[in-house]
C-alpha cells in the first residue's frame, strides 16, 4: 500500500503546483503587456511622426519637456514629466 501511496503523493503535489502556476501566469496579463514609461504622462496620441513633431515644438515654445514613443495601436504617443501635464493639456487644448 505504502508503495503506491508515495508516487500518488507526489502526484498530488505536483498538481497542486500546476494549478497555482497557472493562476498566477494568468493573473493581470494585460497589464503586463504594456509598456511602462515610469513617471512619464500620455498627452496626445498622434497619428504620424509630423504631427508628434508640431506637438512636441508646441510645448516646447511654454517650456514643456516631451517625448514621442510608439503606440502598440499604431500611430505615436506624445508624453511629458506630470509636473508638466497640466499646463501641456492647457497648451494643447488651447489650439
Amino acid at each position: 500500500m505504502s508503495v503506491l501511496l508515495v508516487p500518488l503523493i507526489g502526484l498530488l503535489v505536483m498538481a497542486v503546483f500546476a494549478m497555482v502556476l497557472k493562476w498566477a501566469s494568468n493573473m493581470d496579463t494585460d497589464r503586463a503587456h504594456r509598456k511602462d514609461y515610469g513617471l512619464l504622462k500620455e498627452v496626445a496620441k498622434v497619428p504620424s511622426t509630423t504631427a508628434a513633431r508640431v506637438v512636441e515644438e508646441r510645448l516646447q515654445s511654454v517650456g514643456v519637456r516631451a517625448t514621442t514613443v510608439p503606440d502598440p495601436d499604431g500611430g505615436l504617443r506624445v508624453l511629458v514629466f506630470p509636473a508638466d501635464q497640466a499646463t501641456a493639456i492647457r497648451t494643447l487644448l488651447a489650439d
